[in-house]
């Protein structure tokens, strides 16, 4: 019988407005047997220690203050009563407007090192939402009531809404609506500063934005409610004039979900927040958090979709923290140019299973677009399920397929596709020989990965004849 073995994982989340760490304990075990190489599974969770909600510290507009977030974070590990030796695994994430600042990358990676291989991402909104969604508890609530839910991750900069039905993500809607669009001097109506979305949304209503400039409360409420409403019309399909100009991206329009929950953190104030008619306490946080949380709460509170109270709401993003399954992948892989490799912390896609191609083509542009991180030049890994088979027919199909998706989408370097089933080899040589633009194309099989993992693939080895891959599965409080 496996050795159950216990590990700790910490989750860092570097938003627009906030920074929180989550420390967990995982219960391992490797179910693989005799001396193949370890699959490990993870069988038990406990969230042990959340930390202070912190305001996320910058140098200025466009630089992020790593020595503020290292500070943060090694403070709490220290409270959390764990050393960073003792991190075996986790997730750092930023996200938000914070993802945009000039050094996020190196923020980011500089703060993964501290402690141990971690997941490693500059999520993108679409990403972001998607995370968040599971998270929260939407994706779960949505499979276990087999009906649709909305999570609505509201934060500083941006609002990311993931949509689930029987627990699958079927769109991603976002949007620049969030509390620190208007900064003010805390408890008082001076502005501060300003964004993009707080500038269109003042403009839009007649008010005029300066900074140093007097606000009254009513028109803070104005401007609160009127990003209210631009939320709740993304939500409802029917996305109003001020909702298309502060969309990132698309919006969908034909799918209402049933229920809603709010997440991120003006997504906790809209749990918390009373109506204040003593006005000064409106902006204890310096910007539009509880006006906004205020005018959301009225609006969806008058609507045909159900509130729900989420499982998380501050700490949803953050809470998924990553469990490493190191393989080896060999004998029927294609890698076309061993100089491309290695690859760190690339996204998954998990292919729908079906005969019809041409869905196929659009679900991978699609996705490619919104799993992929900030300014990616790489698509995400392409997950071939066993269940599409491995006749000719079906292979040839799915190659032509994804090399159609290749001519459209923005990304033009590598194409990484993960077979479930035994057929790397064969995938890789047809899909390189259907591609009309030479690109490398690295086809590896018999591993198992879902949506939303991220997969490290490194150089070959034995001659080309293998490659090892660390697989990485974000896990959530109720996974």
């Amino acid at each position: 019988m496996s050795k159950i073995e216990e590990i700790f994982s910490a989750g860092i989340d570097i938003g627009t407005t906030t920074t929180t760490v989550v420390v967990s304990k995982l219960k391992i075990k490797n179910v693989a047997s005799g001396f193949v190489v370890p699959k490990i599974e993870i069988i038990d969770k406990v969230i042990i220690y959340r930390s202070d909600v912190h305001f996320t510290p910058l140098l200025d507009e466009v630089t992020i203050d790593f020595d503020g977030i290292e500070k943060i974070v090694k403070e709490e590990y220290k409270r959390a009563q764990v050393n960073p030796e003792e991190i075996k695994t986790g997730a750092v994430i930023i996200t938000g407007d914070t993802a945009r600042k000039d050094n996020a990358e190196n923020v980011l990676k500089a703060i993964s090192r501290m402690a141990g291989s971690f997941v490693v991402a500059t999520a993108g909104p679409h990403l972001e939402a998607y995370i968040a969604g599971l998270g929260s508890g939407a994706a779960a609530y949505s499979a276990q009531e087999h009906t649709v839910v909305a999570n609505a991750d509201v934060g500083g900069g941006t609002s990311n809404i993931s949509i689930f039905k029987d627990g699958k993500l079927i769109a991603t809607l976002c949007a620049d609506i969030g509390g620190r669009l208007i900064r003010f001097e805390p408890w008082t109506y001076k502005v501060q500063g300003f964004i993009y979305g707080g500038e269109i949304t003042a403009k839009h209503l007649g008010i005029t934005l300066e900074k140093g400039k007097m606000l009254s409360q009513r028109e803070i409420l104005k401007i609160g409610a009127a990003l209210a409403e631009a939320l709740i019309s993304i939500l409802k399909g029917k996305p109003n004039n001020l909702a298309r100009e502060l969309a990132l991206g698309e919006l969908v329009e034909d799918i209402v979900p049933e229920y809603v929950m709010f997440s991120g953190g003006v997504g906790r104030l809209i749990y918390e927040e009373e109506d204040m008619d003593d006005a000064d306490s409106m902006t204890r946080f310096g910007d539009l958090g509880p006006a906004l949380a205020i005018e959301i709460k009225k609006a969806i509170c008058s609507d045909s979709i159900k509130l729900l109270k989420p499982a998380e709401t501050i700490y949803a993003t953050v809470i998924g923290a990553g469990v490493h399954t190191t393989e080896l992948s060999g004998s029927t892989i294609y890698i076309s140019d061993p100089d491309v490799l290695p690859f760190r912390d690339l996204p998954a896609i998990y292919l729908t299973v079906t005969d019809d191609f041409d869905a196929v083509t659009s679900e991978i542009i699609a996705k490619a677009d919104k799993f992929s991180a900030q300014d990616a030049l790489i698509m995400p890994a392409i997950v071939i399920p066993k269940a599409f088979g491995n006749s000719f027919y079906k292979i040839k199909g799915l190659t032509q397929a994804i090399a159609a998706a290749a001519r459209k989408v923005t990304q033009k370097g590598p194409l990484v596709i993960i077979c479930e089933d035994d057929i790397g080899k064969a995938f890789g040589n047809l899909l390189k020989n259907g591609l009309n633009k030479p690109r490398p194309v690295i086809s590896i099989d018999q591993l198992t990965m879902k949506e939303g993992d991220y997969i490290d693939i490194g150089k070959p080895l034995y001659d080309g004849g293998v490659v090892p891959v660390v697989i990485k599965t974000l896990v959530f409080s109720n996974s």
